[in-house]
């Protein structure tokens, strides 16, 4: 088992530096790194995947090193390529939350009209710095599969669904019949 994994995280880093792929278990090819230029967009599934869809309409599912906190389908991200313009196994990003315009102002007092102004702040507010794993080519059906499992459930807004208890008035047992003195 010992020399497996060492074959195995052999045979990664030797991807991650060349750029080449390789047949895992399955026999499906995973691939450490993508070319900048070949990635036409990404998609957050959750805290630990995100789909890279390339040029070529390949997608692929990257499942992060860790769960990256705070992560969410709504999030934004960041990347910090490579030299050679390449995001790896290992590879960092930062997540970027998205901030409302009422809620991201700084007040300003202009010092030569004595105005006092609200600054609109930028759309972005940093959040944590994550980990790219590897990059498994994913068909239609297991696209579909993986964003159904990763979807959340609807909730609902209305506090009194979320926590009513529903009781039921219940009837009466009837008495037990006690058998007849001899």
């Amino acid at each position: 088992m010992r020399i497996r994994r060492s074959l195995f995280l052999a045979a990664m880093f030797t991807a991650s530096q060349t750029g080449t792929a390789f047949a895992d278990d399955d026999a499906s090819l995973a691939t450490a790194c993508l070319r900048r230029s070949d990635i036409r967009t990404t998609k957050i599934l959750d805290d630990h995947n995100v789909l890279f869809i390339t040029r070529d309409r390949t997608t692929y599912n990257n499942q992060l090193v860790r769960q990256c906190p705070g992560m969410r389908r709504n999030s934004a991200m960041s990347f910090t390529y490579a030299d050679n313009g390449k995001l790896c196994v290992g590879s960092t990003f930062t997540v970027l939350y998205r901030t409302g315009a009422s809620t991201n102002t700084t007040p300003y007092t202009n010092p030569v009209t004595n105005e006092h102004i609200a600054l609109q702040g930028p759309p972005f507010v940093v959040g944590p710095t994550c980990q790219l794993g590897m990059f498994g080519p994913l068909n239609e059906d297991e696209v579909k599969v993986l964003m159904a499992a990763t979807e959340q459930p609807n909730r609902s807004r209305r506090r009194g669904d979320q926590d009513a208890v529903k009781t039921e008035a219940l009837k009466a047992a009837p008495a037990a019949k006690r058998p007849a003195a001899k």
